[in-house]
Formats: C-alpha cells, sequence, structure tokens
C-alpha cells in the first residue's frame, strides 16, 4: 500500500525543519521589531517633551503678560471709579466711561493680541471695547453668555470663592456680545478674568486674548511637525480650548488623558496614535500632542521589506538543503518499508538492506531487520516443529479422555456389585463419587454458577458423610439471588474439606455443623464457609493469614492454592479472608466479582 504524501516521515521531516527555522526567524524578527519600535517611541516622547518644555515656558510667560495687564487694568483710575460708578458719585458716568473707553484704546493699539476687554460691575452694567466700537450694555438680556455662567453665580451670592486670575477657554465674541450682528465673523477667545474689590462693591475686567494668537504660540509649522501630527489644549474637565481646527473646540476628551498626579508626563496609545500628556500650570491645563504610530515607525518599513525578502531566500535555502538531508537520511527507511511490503506479500527471501553500516539508529533499525530477514527461515522451521509437538499433545489429550471413561465403568461395575449384595450405603457413596467426578472431565471454561457449585458441594458432602457418620453436618444456605452468579470451578471443595478434616473434635464430642452462606454487597460476592468446631489462636491465625498471603503450603488444605487460583482468574483486589478463635470455631470468607453466568456464557 502507497503512503499518502501528507503522511510520509519525508515530507513531515521538511515541513517541521521548515517550520522550526522560520519560527526562530520571525519571533527573533517580532522581538527585534518591537525592541526597535519601543526605542522609536520612547525616543519620540524624549523629543516632544523637550520640546514641550519650551513651549509650556512660552505659554507661561505669555499668560503671565496677560495676567500683568489685568493687574494694570485694576490699578487704573477711571476703571476703579467704574466699581462703584453711580452710586457714591452721581451724574459722573458719562466722564468716567469716556476716560475708560480711552485707556482701553491704548491698550488695544499697544498689545494686538488682545481682541477685547470687558467690565462687569455687581449693579450689571456691562462696558466692552473690540477696537472697532465701544459697548455699553446695561439690559440683563444683553450681558452674554460668558457673565450668566462665570460671573452672575458670584453676583447673586451663590459663589465667593474668586481670587486672582481665572482663565477660561471655548467663548466667542457672540457669548460676550449677544447685540452684534449675527452675521458678523465669530472669533473664538481665551480669557483671563480678574476680580476688583472697592469696599464692599466687586466688579470684573476680562481680557479676551486672540485664540489664533495662543494656539500659533505652541502649534506653528516652525516645529518641523508631521502634518497628521495634532496639538491642542484641554482644561481640567477635559474640554478642548485650543485647537488648530476651530471645528474641535468645545468638544469633550475622552479617553485615557488624565491621570490622579496632574503634574504627570505620560504617554499612551490610543486609535493608533501616540499620545502624550503634557501638564500645563495654567489652570490645571493639559496640553496633548496625538502622532500617528505611521509617522513614528516609518524607518521601520525598510526593515520590514528586509525581512521579507530575508524569508524568502531563507524559504528556498531551507526547503533546498531539506530535501537534500532528508532524503539521505530516510532512503534506508524507504527501502526498509519496500522490504516490508514484499514481506507482506509472501516473499521471505530478502536480500540485506544497505545503510546498516551507520551508527545512528536509522542503522541500528536496518541492522536488525537484516538479522529479522536472516532468522525468519529458523523461526519457520520452529513454528513447523511446534505445530508438530502441538498435534502430538491433542493426540495424548484423546487418549487422556480414555481414562476417566474407564474410571467411569469401574465404578458403574463396583455399584451394580453393590446392588446385587443390597448395600445401599455404597452405593449412595458411588452415585456421589460418579457426580464428583463427572464435573471434572466435562466442560472447558474454568467458571460455572454458584448454584452448580453448591450440587458439587452437596454431592461432596454426601461421600464425607458416609465416612464420617454423624460427627459433622453440612448446611447449606446461600442467598436466592446468589444462585446465578459466576464462580470459578470447586472453589468450595478445598474449604468444605478443610471444615471437615479440622473442624470435628474428639470422638464423642458435640455435632460439628459446617455452614456454606452466600450474600451479594455491591458488586461484591460474598461466600463464607464456617464452622463451630475447636478454632485455633491468634498467633496460628496471624502466621495462617500471611502463609496465605505469601502463598506458602499450609496444614490447612488447598487454602493457599484457592487464594492464589482466584487471584489468577479474578484480580488482585479479590481472594481469601480467614477469622478464627479457640473453642469458636474457623470461617473462610470468599471475596469474588459479581458477575451472572448467563451473561458470562453468552
Amino acid at each position: 500500500m502507497k503512503i499518502p504524501f501528507y503522511r510520509s516521515v519525508f515530507w513531515r521531516m521538511i515541513a517541521a525543519v521548515s517550520f522550526s527555522f522560520l519560527a526562530i526567524l520571525s519571533g527573533s524578527f517580532a522581538f527585534l521589531y518591537a525592541s526597535v519600535s519601543d526605542s522609536l517611541k520612547e525616543r519620540t516622547d524624549a523629543e516632544k517633551i523637550q520640546s514641550f518644555r519650551q513651549l509650556g515656558y512660552n505659554i507661561d510667560t505669555f499668560c503671565q503678560d496677560v495676567e500683568r495687564l489685568t493687574g494694570r487694568l485694576i490699578s487704573e483710575t477711571a476703571l476703579t471709579d467704574m466699581v462703584y460708578i453711580g452710586k457714591e458719585s452721581p451724574g459722573t458716568e458719562f466722564s468716567m466711561r469716556a476716560a475708560y473707553f480711552r485707556e482701553l484704546g491704548q491698550i488695544l493699539e499697544q498689545y494686538q493680541y488682545v481682541e477685547s476687554i470687558c467690565f462687569y460691575n455687581a449693579e450689571g452694567l456691562v462696558l466692552s471695547m473690540d477696537g472697532r466700537q465701544n459697548i455699553i450694555q446695561g439690559r440683563e438680556q444683553d450681558r452674554g453668555i460668558f457673565y450668566e455662567e462665570k460671573l452672575e453665580p458670584f453676583c447673586s451670592g451663590q459663589k465667593s470663592d474668586f481670587w486672582g486670575v481665572k482663565w477660561f477657554g471655548g467663548y466667542t465674541n457672540n457669548d460676550f456680545f449677544p447685540a452684534l450682528n449675527k452675521d458678523d465673523e465669530t472669533v473664538y477667545y481665551l480669557s483671563a478674568c480678574r476680580p476688583m474689590y472697592w469696599g464692599s462693591y466687586q466688579a470684573w475686567v476680562v481680557v479676551n486674548v486672540s485664540l489664533d494668537y495662543f494656539t500659533d504660540i505652541y502649534n506653528s509649522d516652525a516645529r518641523g511637525g508631521v502634518p497628521e501630527e495634532l496639538t491642542y489644549i484641554v482644561d481640567a474637565q477635559g474640554q478642548v480650548i485650543s485647537h488648530p481646527l476651530q471645528e474641535a473646540l468645545g468638544r469633550k476628551r475622552e479617553g485615557d488623558w488624565r491621570r490622579e498626579e496632574a503634574d504627570t508626563i505620560y504617554s499612551f496609545e490610543e486609535n493608533g496614535c501616540q499620545v502624550l500628556c503634557y501638564p500645563l500650570t495654567i489652570a490645571g491645563w493639559t496640553m496633548i500632542d496625538e502622532m500617528p504610530l505611521e509617522a513614528i515607525l516609518e524607518d521601520t518599513k525598510g526593515m520590514q521589506v528586509t525581512f521579507l525578502a530575508t524569508i524568502a531566500v531563507a524559504i528556498c535555502l531551507v526547503v533546498f538543503f531539506s530535501v537534500f538531508w532528508v532524503n539521505r537520511l530516510v532512503r534506508p527507511l524507504r527501502a526498509t518499508t519496500e522490504a516490508l511490503r514484499r514481506m507482506e506479500g509472501g516473499e521471505l527471501e530478502i536480500a540485506p538492506l544497505e545503510g546498516g553500516e551507520s551508527r545512528d539508529e536509522i542503522g541500528l533499525l536496518v541492522r536488525q531487520f537484516n538479522r529479522m530477514t536472516g532468522r525468519i527461515e529458523g523461526l519457520v522451521e520452529e513454528n513447523a516443529a511446534m505445530e508438530k509437538k502441538k498435534r502430538e499433545m491433542e493426540i495424548q489429550a484423546l487418549k487422556s479422555q480414555l481414562n476417566p471413561h474407564f474410571l467411569y465403568n469401574t465404578l458403574n461395575t463396583v455399584k451394580w456389585m453393590a446392588v446385587m449384595k443390597g448395600e445401599k450405603d455404597i452405593v449412595d457413596c458411588l452415585d456421589a463419587l460418579g457426580d464428583i467426578l463427572r464435573p471434572m472431565y466435562q466442560g472447558s471454561s474454568p467458571f460455572w454458577s454458584l448454584a452448580e457449585e453448591i450440587d458439587y458441594i452437596e454431592d461432596y458432602g454426601r461421600v464425607m458423610r458416609h465416612r464420617y457418620g454423624g460427627q459433622a453436618r453440612l448446611i447449606l444456605e446461600p442467598e436466592e439471588d446468589t444462585l446465578e452468579a459466576s464462580v470459578p470451578k470447586f472453589v468450595l471443595q478445598p474449604l468444605v474439606e478443610n471444615a471437615f478434616l479440622y473442624g470435628r473434635r474428639e470422638e464423642g464430642a458435640a455435632l460439628v455443623e459446617i455452614r456454606v452462606d452466600s450474600k451479594k454487597e455491591g458488586d461484591i460476592l460474598l461466600v463464607v464457609v464456617a464452622d463451630n468446631g475447636n478454632g485455633i489462636g491468634t498467633e496460628a491465625l496471624e502466621a495462617l493469614r500471611g502463609n496465605i498471603r505469601m502463598g506458602k503450603k499450609t496444614a490447612h488444605i488447598g487454602l493457599s492454592n484457592v487464594n492464589d487460583r482466584i487471584r489468577l482468574l479474578c484480580g488482585e483486589r479479590y481472594g481469601l479472608e480467614i477469622d478464627s478463635a479457640p473453642d469458636r470455631g474457623f470461617a473462610v470468607m470468599v471475596h469474588l466479582p459479581y458477575r451472572d453466568w448467563e451473561n458470562e456464557k453468552s
């Protein structure tokens, strides 16, 4: 029969060698690629952190300039007078406002990045200037969203912890000037708000910085970043307050961007990008940089191409050398397989195979095969001799079958002689003896049913009663549901014989009863042969138990033989247990596997 190629040792060895080599090569490249990738990521993070330190310093410097500007504003006389305008000095409102607007105009001309300046007092007055117009707002609906969200809670007493400069992002000119024309261009602000106090009066000045100017501080093209890279700033709540793309402003930054320690610099991978979070000192803000991993790992593309080329060359070399080497290694195996196939077809004269001179396992196999083929003729002759001897043994067995036949005829002749003379006891004894001998020469199975074993013991008891008279009585009381159990033939006869021999007392003593009981305990058949004779002492009992375990011959006929026979036929867990005591009799417990005799026969 030809072996399919996928089951061939030749191709299996080639596949194993190739796979092992490629697995090692691939694993090595994967480890190298991971190491290089991690190194590139770490180097990129280190470079960005160094750059972000300078950018953070620039942002701090810019914010400090704005905060100094707010300090200058609250120190101006015109602005401080506006805190309590209309309360302490009635009729001076117009002159104060004019002075205030003149000062704001000078500041807007001096600071190009300032888009507008707004003043709010606790009475709800709003004075604003954006470089194009002066705005006075007194109506509640004209104060703007910024006032409603950030300042009104302090006016109503809901909050009172407004000290120093607070920075806010995400607001536009429409949030400060709701009365403006809706068609005007939307301008995004970064707002610095500072409170003013004059006695029991409170007011706020807000400097709105151009968000484009602020974003250019840390996100200019001069930094040399890749086109896909994004750097932006979020506030303490994760809301984007500065971003190169206006449509991203105001969005919530989701993901793992926040740590327990707000001043910790950290990075992680998210959505195919390397994300670096750099905390700023201003208002709990965080500068976040997102750089695509493809841009970081651009230098590894050449490594990937090199690896693929190496793999292709390696596959060709491995297959070539594997075919050459494995073919040389497997050639003796192929010759051995072919020789075995010829032997299977009946060709026994096989010439010695080549390859036995090798000192490896295959050479040993070829040498052993050559020795085996050299012995085949001798084995055939030996097998023929064994067949001849087997036939002789069968003839001898046929001859031995004549002996039982002769014995039965002789017993029958003696029996009829006893009948003619009227010797009924002799006739009964001969009948029982014939019944005892007949099972010994019938059937080849070593097992029969417990019922047949009990009948055999009953025939044996008839003979023993004629021998010992009325000194012993045999009582057979097996449980009905155990009679169909399978037991070894003649397993109880030696035990009953021991009871007859050693259970009887001296002449004239009381009658000795020999009982045979049986019962089922789970998957165990327990048969007990017990007598009420003299029994034996503790030391003798222990010695007898040890002899039985060791298989030694004892004075109690056949106990060791019966125990060995049971263990041989049924297994090591089965056998005999004995128990005895002086003047309390002797008992033998037979443990057998419970098997139904009818099922055993089938």
